[in-house]
Parts: C-alpha cells; structure tokens; sequence
C-alpha cells in the first residue's frame, strides 16, 4: 500500500534564507520548490525561488544558456533585459530567452522588491558560476 502525499502549504517568509550576498548585496532568497529538496518540496524540472532586495539593492547584469522567469510579489523595481528598460512592480511578470543579458533592482528607498523566480536547475547559480540553492 502507497503512502498518501499530502499537499504541501506554507508561507514563502517562514522558509529557510539562503545568504546571496556574494551574488546580490542587501538580498535573501528562498527556494519554494525544487529538486534536492525535502522529498515534499520536489519540482525536479525547475527550481522557484524568491529574492528580497532591500532598498537599493542590484541584481547584477548576467546572461546564461537557460530561460528565465519572474514575478514581481512586491515593490517597485526596475529591470532591464537586453538594452531595454521596464517598471518591474508588484504584478509584472516577465521572461528572458536564453544567453540575453538582463538585471534588475529595488527603485524604493524604503521598501522590499520582493521577486519570484523560476529557472532550471542548472540556473539556482549565482554569475560566478556558484551553485545557490538546490
């Protein structure tokens, strides 16, 4: 007889930070779902994270051979794929093809830009080439 799965709940503040400092100054991160995990937190094709920029705080420009997707849960931000500029507020998502060059940061000077995150597991590294997360 199986066991039964029972579905997974929580709150995405009451995860484990990871310290990405040597990545993003003045920023967290968590990983919500993705392989290597507790056997309940298991997404094996990809890896959702969320980043907490502090006020201020910059994702510095990087490019890699996977897809890369974003939500914004909270703030205002900016974000720049290619040599294109776009408000990345609370709500906006976005996607960036692979190997184009993007960033993008906390506009307020007092509030979190808080953003969820969605890469391949390959992707949970930082621009160094460190794995992150998974």
């Amino acid at each position: 007889m199986s066991e039964k799965k029972l579905p997974l709940v929580g709150k995405i503040n009451e995860l484990p930070v990871i310290d990405v400092s040597d990545f993003i100054l003045g920023a967290d991160k968590r990983i919500v779902f993705g392989p290597d995990q507790e056997e309940s937190r298991i997404w094996p094709d990809y890896v959702m994270r969320t980043f907490t920029l502090r006020p201020g705080s910059v994702a510095p420009p990087n490019s890699h051979p996977w897809m890369h997707w974003a939500v914004c849960l909270q703030g205002e931000g900016r974000m720049k794929i290619d040599d294109i500029e776009y408000e990345f507020n609370h709500g906006a998502y976005m996607h960036t093809p692979p190997n184009i060059e993007h960033t993008f940061w906390n506009t307020s000077k007092t509030e979190d830009f808080i953003v969820l995150c969605i890469v391949p597991p390959e992707g949970d590294v930082n621009p160094l080439g460190q794995v992150m997360g998974c």
